[in-house]
């Protein structure tokens, strides 16, 4: 290999090293739900899927930009991405097993104040940021999320992108894609049942921002089934997804957008 094509890694400022800690511990608080007093870990398999989101706000380094043959394809396609996101992807470290494309990020998907980006990767899979009002690039970049090609793959694929909370109040972001060309709206149904639907976007991208009333796995997994849904409302293709996993009580483990 010839490392002369690849920049050399470099350390985020003090500061804003300091920002990604808080946001990633408040992420943590927020997503294991733990009753006051209570020190209850995850268990190890549940850990592990929460772990991975927590490693992906965490670590931050310089990546190359390439050609792969996902990108040369064409299938991603959206408008182009602002400067700040496409820094975001620039901040993926490359020890995770993945180097996003940055320059070819664009904008998939779009639920009120909040955005889902997509660029392409050197692994022929893609890489997404999520912007939220708690979490915006310029602000508080975290690297996002690059997605294995045997997920990426899947027919299709849901996971949690986001988190935050307010005081009894949480927000979620979860986002995924479908493969399924006749796609125009995606419908799944939120931790108390209540159903959702939201528009498919470019390239088969969603996203929804929830404030569920019922707090997510109060009453074991939170395991929803996306029905895909044609242009006339008509169901085209479906798959069930677990979002949360319900640990100890007052505990739920998530995991990046996979399949079923």
């Amino acid at each position: 290999m010839n490392r002369a094509l690849f920049p050399p890694l470099r350390n985020l400022p003090a500061g804003r090293l300091e920002d990604r800690k808080q946001h990633m511990l408040e992420t943590i608080r927020v997503t294991r739900q733990l009753r006051p007093g209570s020190l209850s870990p995850l268990p190890r398999r549940r850990l592990f899927a929460f772990a991975t989101v927590a490693a992906l706000v965490v670590i931050g380094a310089t990546v190359a930009i390439g050609a792969t043959v996902a990108a040369r394809s064409g299938w991603l396609t959206g408008q182009p991405a602002p400067p700040p996101v496409v820094s975001d992807f620039d901040l993926y470290a490359p020890q995770l097993g993945f180097r996003p494309h940055s320059d070819r990020a664009v904008l998939v998907a779009e639920d009120t104040d909040v955005s889902l980006y997509a660029t392409t990767n050197d692994k022929g899979s893609y890489c997404l940021v999520a912007s939220a009002p708690w979490k915006r690039p310029d602000t508080l970049p975290d690297g996002g999320t690059c997605i294995p090609p045997v997920h990426a793959a899947a027919p299709l694929i849901a996971g949690l992108v986001g988190v935050s909370s307010e005081g009894e109040t949480s927000t979620y972001l979860i986002a995924g894609r479908t493969a399924n060309p006749n796609a125009h709206s995606i419908r799944f149904t939120d931790p108390g049942g209540e159903p959702i639907t939201r528009p498919v976007g470019a390239s088969g991208f969603f996203i929804a921002k929830l404030t569920p009333a019922t707090r997510p796995c109060a009453d074991g997994d939170w395991k929803p089934t996306f029905t895909v849904l044609g242009v006339d409302g008509e169901g085209v293709a479906s798959a069930t997804v677990t979002l949360g996993v319900a640990g100890s009580p007052g505990v739920c483990g998530f995991a990046p957008p996979h399949p079923g």
